[in-house]
């Protein structure tokens, strides 16, 4: 079985509620009528309902059982307007923008989350990554043990690819350049997030340009301190550092360059030094490699809000939603 797969019978086990604010996005409604008809989650969709469904019954989307709601008219808009105004009151907010603000249905979505009304969000197809990210900070809120909101991406793999089934990439999309402390915090809410979601034991590698000691350079300092500080945080992981890509992912060149770092496994967590490395690092593997991305995925919020691309395609949605709902049996 793919450690994917766990993913998807975990998302069925327990068919969680989770809300979708861009619906006047075909894919968003397609994916979530595939989402359904597969049970992988219970879609709400937000938006005018008149507008959604006339948008698609024009596509020849299914959106039978599915639950539509209107932030503008909805039964509680008044309780997430209080509830709007007691989490943001000290940055001003009060009654009169609250009941502006509500409108906005990714405002409203993570209020339903906050609530517990909905199980988790997916949001980004016409949004921002900056703004999803931002407003689930503000109304959801970091989970207790989170020291910041990190992301990852599942990249599932081909047969020719030197690591098996699935390879975890963080961060690649949001921290720029984390310190330390903030790299080695990457590592472990990967680590615990494969562990969790996809039932992996976590073989980390803490990626630079140099392989324990072949160069000196600050960045290399950094990255082979972070893998001390994330060592002593997990001494029962297998977690290597600082190390080049090739022998993170091949065992016979970590071997003889790291020797007391070898094993006969390759690394199947792939920690980057900053979003510029993470970013173009899972791309290349993407479009040269031909790995299929899934995320990002966000991580250290108190309940599952997930991000898409812009250019995120039917099935992109469709995987989000199913790693949301295994987040949400998760937590």
């Amino acid at each position: 079985m793919s450690a994917f797969d766990r993913v998807l019978e975990k998302a069925k086990s327990v068919t969680r509620n989770i809300v979708l604010p861009e619906a006047t996005d075909v894919r968003v409604l397609t994916a979530a009528s595939q989402a359904q008809a597969q049970q992988l989650v219970k879609p709400i969709l937000l938006g005018n309902v008149d507008q959604i469904n006339q948008t698609a019954n024009q596509n020849t989307i299914s959106l039978n059982d599915i639950t539509i709601v209107d932030p503008t008219s909805a039964d509680n808009r008044e309780k997430y307007i209080e509830l709007l105004v007691k989490k943001r009151e000290r940055r001003g907010m009060t009654i009169e923008k609250a009941t502006e603000v509500i409108d906005n249905p990714l405002m409203f979505a993570n209020l339903m989350v906050s609530a517990g009304d909905a199980d988790g969000c997916v949001a980004g197809a016409i949004t921002a990554t900056s703004e999803v990210v931002r407003t689930a900070i503000q109304i959801v809120g970091k989970h207790p043990d989170a020291k910041q909101v990190t992301s990852f991406f599942i990249m599932l793999l081909k047969d020719h690819h030197p690591v098996d089934d699935v390879l975890l990439t963080a961060d690649c999309a949001l921290v720029i350049d984390p310190d330390n402390e903030a790299l080695a915090a990457i590592a472990i809410d990967t680590g615990n997030s494969a562990i969790q979601l996809l039932g992996m034991t976590p073989e980390i590698a803490m990626l630079s340009f140099s392989t324990q000691g072949s160069a000196r350079h600050s960045t290399v300092t950094k990255v082979s301190s972070a893998t001390d500080i994330a060592r002593g945080l997990k001494p029962d992981w297998r977690i290597v550092g600082e190390v080049q890509l090739d022998a993170a992912v091949m065992p016979s060149i970590l071997a003889s360059k790291a020797p007391d770092q070898a094993t006969d496994k390759p690394c199947n967590i792939l920690v980057f030094p900053n979003l510029d490395a993470g970013n173009i690092g899972y791309k290349l593997l993407e479009r040269f490699g031909g790995a299929q991305a899934i995320g990002p995925i966000l991580q250290g919020l108190a309940k599952p809000v997930n991000d898409l691309s812009r250019g995120c395609s039917t099935d992109d949605i469709v995987n989000i939603l199913a790693v949301t709902s295994a987040q949400a049996s998760s937590n």
